[in-house]
């Protein structure tokens, strides 16, 4: 459960907004299903194909590889016999990774068939969490905290008539402070 503020920055918030715990977490929520990603650092097992040796992380800025398993495009065993080979330890050195955008070109195994795919355990996010993050964290709880049902867009005792704002609390200045942290698929 990520928690982009803590209740002591009030620096990132409008004069008068008070900073609860439930409301910096709900915030925090919507930054993550914004960005479709946590921001803090976070660690992710991925399968990644490649193409000529390179494949690309989905997820960056990288902070380090801890594990990599690689199937070779064929083996001792060969591919049309006993099938392709399945996944074994590589060494992290046949590994270059690009880290500010997740890019890598791998060498080959140990019997020197390239490999087909492999299967990279790495981390991945900012610490600390930037400032537009904050800024946006705390916009949010603003919208949040001004409106107990904030999805209202105008209420009508006389009728019963409720009417609802879109399903996006992202505004234009939230959706740019966060621009930079989105999730973005290279395949």
């Amino acid at each position: 459960m990520s928690q982009y503020l803590t209740t002591t920055d009030t620096d990132y918030v409008p004069t008068g907004v008070v900073l609860t715990l439930p409301l910096i977490i709900r915030a925090s929520a919507i930054i993550d299903g914004r960005c479709k990603r946590e921001i803090g650092v976070t660690t992710y097992t991925e399968r990644i194909p490649l193409t000529n040796q390179r494949g690309h992380l989905s997820y960056y800025p990288v902070k380090e590889v801890t594990e990599v398993k690689g199937r070779a495009a064929y083996g001792i065993t060969g591919d049309n016999f006993f099938g392709a080979p399945g996944f074994t330890d590589a060494d992290l050195s046949v590994l270059d990774v690009d880290k500010e955008i997740g890019s890598l070109s791998c060498g080959g195994s140990p019997f020197g068939a390239p490999y087909a795919e492999l299967e990279v355990t790495y981390t991945s996010g900012w610490d600390p969490i930037p400032d537009k993050v904050k800024v946006a964290c705390g916009l949010l709880i603003a919208q949040l905290s001004s409106n107990s049902n904030s999805n209202v867009k105008m209420r009508k005792d006389v009728d019963s008539t409720i009417e609802y704002f879109g399903n996006d609390m992202i505004t234009p200045e939230i959706a740019d402070l966060l621009s930079e942290h989105m999730h973005r698929s290279f395949r």
